[in-house]
């Protein structure tokens, strides 16, 4: 056997495998460049034009995009998506058609709740929790959903706040999705959520940090408004650990991992002035006869 046989190309389906990992690790306000990058490395335009779209709404949903609209304001998840490419927005009980391309919402309609015991459970967590988003996360933005089955009522809250600065060559993202159940005899339920950060930095270097953080609390269940204070306070303890130990975490890093990027100092702690050396060696050497 040749030793010098190239190795078997990718597959169409293996190429779409690996584009779509890498798009998913790409933070909001960067789809964008990572997927022009991607197109030409893959060198395949058919694939990825007839993938685009595809893979532009499995981002919007995976990182909750947001609709701000005067007719709605909405996060987009799979939580929410009543059929392809159109979206509910329970606060507003409208439902919309979104194009995932050109991030545009049209075709508002009308979209009344039904279950007025099920709305009123939602809409009492809303507003404790838009109250919260809005005093701790800068752009924050909140929705709370409902899904009913035979048995029993189940409450999604998501939450998104995003920080893109690329003039300070970085970007973020705070989001988290919290899930809990009710039934008609329900005195506490279980609270399954989700915590995740990502942070970018891109200034001479590529620095690129995703955090995760699973977690489940009791949840006493008594009254809408009761209940929503108790969900807000547990939602904002976890909050407030996750970042404590991504601080601690940071300052570990910092003395670690992030210490062994920077350039080291000599014995001296001072850096060299590599100009004043040369000029010195310059002059120290013999003129040329």
């Amino acid at each position: 056997m040749d030793i010098m046989t190239r190795e078997r190309p990718l597959t169409r389906q293996e190429k779409l495998k690996i584009v779509s990992s890498l798009l998913k690790q790409a933070l909001p306000d960067e789809f964008c460049e990572a997927f022009s990058d991607l197109r030409l490395l893959v060198g395949d335009d058919s694939l990825m034009c007839q993938e685009a779209a595809s893979l532009c709404a499995l981002h919007n949903k995976l990182y909750f995009t947001p609709v701000m609209r005067k007719e709605c304001e909405v996060l987009l998840t799979r939580h929410n998506e009543l059929e392809e490419k159109h979206f509910l927005d329970s606060q507003r009980q409208v439902s919309f058609k979104f194009d995932h391309m050109r991030k545009e919402a049209s075709e508002f309609q009308a979209h009344p709740q039904e279950d007025e015991k099920g709305e009123a459970w939602r809409r009492a967590l809303y507003e404790g929790l838009k109250a919260y988003v809005s005093s701790h996360y800068t752009g924050g933005i909140c929705s709370v959903f409902i899904k009913d089955t035979a048995i029993r009522k189940i409450l999604i809250a998501c939450i998104a706040g995003r920080l893109h600065r690329p003039s300070a060559f970085w970007n973020g993202l705070w989001k988290s999705e919290w899930t809990f159940t009710l039934t008609p005899t329900s005195t506490s339920t279980q609270v399954a959520g989700t915590i995740m950060v990502q942070a970018h930095y891109f200034e001479d270097g590529n620095i690129h940090l995703t955090v995760c953080k699973d977690v489940a609390e009791s949840l006493p269940v008594t009254t809408e408004t009761q209940t929503s204070q108790d969900f807000v306070k547990l939602l904002e303890q976890a909050d407030n650990q996750f970042q404590n130990g991504l601080m601690e975490e940071y300052q570990r890093m910092s003395n670690t991992h992030l210490k062994a990027f920077r350039r080291q100092l000599p014995i001296t702690h001072n850096t060299i002035d590599w100009g004043k050396i040369v000029t010195a060696k310059i002059v120290a050497a013999p003129a040329v006869q």
